[in-house]
């Protein structure tokens, strides 16, 4: 090549693009190691590989001339040191995966899965071998949000967390590795939005790689309906419900009460949209019966049944009383009457009329009020409006912010959409309302 066509087009237009084309090819590859090691690993490998940029320049710098060769060099001495250590560091995290010594790790406890969405756990209740380390597979489904797990041994979350979970940005998936847990029920909930809560039931040979401890059993939701009216499961112990809705683009779940009043929820399946499946973990049930629906669709009814034939259970079939025992005053009255009132959304059921009518808007995920308030002791309308395009929201009443006691639940509502809810007679006092979608729409209900 002749001296003057070298000085005038490769060093000064080609060279440079040369440069940048290896610059590119090696920031890719490098990039690639450094997405599949720890972020400890890839902070060493960017330093040994930021020095290794610094020793070759500097020798290059230091020759009288530098030549194409010496730059080629270089970038050889460059990419050969990010390989290196690149693959030092997957080999090194390949072993620590494969070898399987890591203390903590699943020796047998097996994989439980957890998702966050729509700030909420899903499921809210697990069961998990007790005795036996175990893998958390966490996955946070809120974009740009973040979530932990932290487990406690009280239910207040008060003294030191058995387990802290590091924090996760949505959306991002996680395995934590539990140490074992004695039986018994320990609590877990997100640092970052305490509302955020759930139960793991620790029990001895459950688990075993599924959600829930004792027997499974798989029930199917096709064409708006259940395929089976009854639901067995083992007394004392958790279990796993298999929950397969086939039903495209519709919204199901299963919930279980101790009667048909829904006076008191035992366990609340989180929705499915169809079709999809998910794993249940329904805490340990006396033995006994007991009635479960789909929130959406409470038509889809039937019973459960825990511990077999001949066992006395608190459900009595419809009418049957609440936990108040006198009829379920402090639920929907009526029994079933206030179920289905508030399902249909009609205003009326019962002897004493609607005292009074209150309306309560969502909108922008988020209730227009912290405050409902209604009479005591009368059946009251409320009117619920919900603005947000294509986003379901609904009320829930509760004795308390621990959501043990369901007084009442409205029927999820698609925005734009108003509907009337029946709530039933009240006792004077405070209670808890929030929309069970989006826990963090929450307020106070009060009666006087």
């Amino acid at each position: 090549m002749k001296p003057q066509t070298r000085d005038r087009l490769l060093l000064p237009i080609v060279l440079p693009v040369v440069i940048l084309l290896v610059i590119i090819g090696v920031l890719f590859g490098f990039s690639r190691i450094l997405l599949n090691v720890t972020a400890t690993s890839a902070t060493v490998v960017a330093f040994i590989v930021a020095a290794g940029i610094v020793v070759t320049a500097a020798v290059a710098a230091g020759r009288p001339m530098v030549r194409g060769s010496t730059v080629a060099a270089m970038a050889g001495v460059v990419a050969g040191v990010a390989m290196l250590s690149g693959g030092v560091a997957l080999a090194v995290l390949a072993g620590g995966e494969g070898g399987g010594e890591e203390p903590g790790g699943p020796s047998g406890g097996g994989v439980v899965t957890l998702a966050a969405q729509n700030i909420a756990f899903d499921p809210n209740q697990l069961s998990v071998p007790a005795g036996e380390p175990f893998t958390l597979a966490f996955t946070n489904n809120d974009a740009g949000v973040q979530h932990n797990v932290d487990i406690f041994e009280k239910e207040g979350f008060s003294g030191d967390p058995l387990f802290e979970g590091d924090l996760v940005t949505g959306v991002a998936d996680v395995d934590y590795d539990v140490p074992a847990l004695d039986a018994g029920t320990y609590f877990f909930r997100c640092i970052v939005h305490p509302t955020m809560t759930g139960t793991i039931e620790a029990a001895e040979g459950g688990g075993g790689g599924e959600p829930g401890g004792g027997g499974g059993v798989t029930v199917v939701a096709q064409n708006i309906s259940f395929d089976t009216n009854e639901i067995d499961l083992p007394p004392d112990a958790p279990s796993t419900i298999t929950f397969d809705n086939q039903d495209p683009g519709v919204q199901h779940n299963i919930a279980i009460y101790e009667d048909d009043s829904l006076s008191k929820s035992l366990f609340q399946g989180d929705l499915v949209t169809g079709p999809g499946q998910a794993e249940y973990a329904v805490p340990a049930l006396s033995a006994g019966e007991y009635y479960f629906h789909c929130d959406v669709h409470p038509n889809m009814n039937g019973t459960v049944v825990v511990g077999g034939d001949g066992a006395p259970g608190p459900s009595g079939g419809p009418g049957a009383s609440g936990p108040s025992g006198d009829g379920g005053s402090s639920g929907p009255s009526g029994g079933a009457t206030g179920a289905t009132s508030a399902a249909t959304g009609d205003s009326g059921g019962g002897g004493s009329g609607a005292a009074e009518s209150s309306t309560v808007t969502a909108q922008n995920i988020a209730f227009d009020t912290p405050t409902i308030s209604l009479p005591a002791g009368a059946e009251t309308t409320l009117t619920f409006d919900n603005e947000d395009p294509g986003v379901q929201h609904y009320i829930a009443i509760y004795g308390d912010d621990t959501l043990a006691e369901n007084l009442f639940r409205g029927d999820l509502v698609t925005g734009p959409e108003t509907v009337d809810y029946s709530i039933p007679a009240l006792d004077a006092g405070e209670y808890y309302f929030h929309c069970d979608v989006h826990p963090n729409m929450s307020g106070t209900v009060t009666v006087a």
